[in-house]
């Protein structure tokens, strides 16, 4: 049996259906809701608070895999309330760790790009050699993968722990605590301008989910032990283009409006994938413009359906 943490988020969802078309038995762990799992069939749902160590051992007991995606991510909110994040990434990754070591489980640890603070140029490898968290969100994920390494080292477990840069796909919110796509797109189909934070000059390495969850299941289903594997595009894109790819697809001609830059924002931030592309075979393969298009496919449903949120 499967564990999947954080299964009814944009990555966890795609994960849970790829896993069960592989014909995997999955037990799909959520905190708040299941709406990103309906209409699949044959998974165990069950509900935890990663924060409580007795709810993740229920969650966790007879798996023998886990794929640990729970956590919050939002940069902003990390940092107005970085408790929080300390409790969920970091406390609850250790809860993870604890259960997934009674049951004899291996552990697929999920982290970011963020852990490594600006990328002033080239592309980072798992050998980037500075690590510098701008934010209470980035703290944390660097110090879950700081534990996890250290319960490989003390409990000779398997754990292995795969970056992912930008990731985007249809199922990411919009709003407050949303990624910046869906919230470019709403702002698009609602006749509004793309609002940006600063000069719009940032880089970013954007991934489709789709693709990132084949390459989870190539690292968890591989012998690999240790090890940690970036998954990215490799391809920077600023967020002036990003706007304009936007507005065009949309077929739309709307000029961005720029407020004020966020505190602590990363200015480039691009990867290399080399690696999991020689260990694993991987390579990403649907380029940005199809996810924009996908992505605003399913606003344009959701907003004829009045259902989406």
């Amino acid at each position: 049996m499967i564990l999947i943490s954080g299964a009814n988020g944009s990555v966890g969802s795609y994960l849970v259906r790829h896993l069960v078309e592989s014909g995997e038995s999955v037990r799909a762990m959520t905190h708040y809701n299941t709406h990103n799992l309906d209409g699949i069939k044959g998974i165990e749902v069950v509900k935890a608070d990663i924060r409580f160590a007795d709810e993740v051992y229920d969650a966790i007991k007879d798996c023998n895999k886990v794929y640990h995606l729970a956590a919050l991510i939002h940069v902003d909110q990390s940092r107005r309330i970085p408790r929080l994040f300390y409790e969920t990434n970091v406390k609850g990754t250790m809860n993870v760790l604890e259960a997934a070591r009674r049951e004899g489980a291996d552990i697929l640890q999920m982290s970011s790009c963020e852990v490594l603070g600006n990328i002033p140029s080239g592309k980072a490898d798992e050998d980037w050699p500075v690590k510098q968290p701008r934010s209470p969100y980035a703290a944390s994920k660097y110090a879950a993968e700081s534990y996890c390494y250290a319960w490989k080292a003390t409990y000779d477990m398997r754990i292995n722990v795969a970056r992912g840069f930008n990731l985007c796909g249809p199922k990411q919110k919009k709003g407050e605590k949303g990624a910046v796509i869906p919230i470019f797109v709403d702002r698009v189909l609602h006749g509004q301008p793309p609002l940006i934070y600063g000069d719009g000059k940032q880089i970013r390495d954007y991934l489709d989910v789709r693709d990132l969850v084949k390459g989870l299941q190539a690292l968890m289903n591989s012998k690999l032990d240790g090890e940690l594997i970036h998954f990215c595009s490799g391809v920077p894109v600023s967020v002036n283009d990003l706007a304009a790819m936007v507005s065009d697809i949309a077929g739309k001609n709307l000029v961005p409006d720029y407020i004020d830059a966020r505190p602590g924002e990363l200015i480039r931030s691009v990867g290399d994938y080399s690696k999991a592309k020689k260990l694993l075979g991987w390579k990403p393969e649907i380029p940005l413009e199809a996810t924009i298009r996908d992505i605003i496919e399913y606003h344009r449903k959701a907003l004829l359906n009045k259902d989406f949120s």
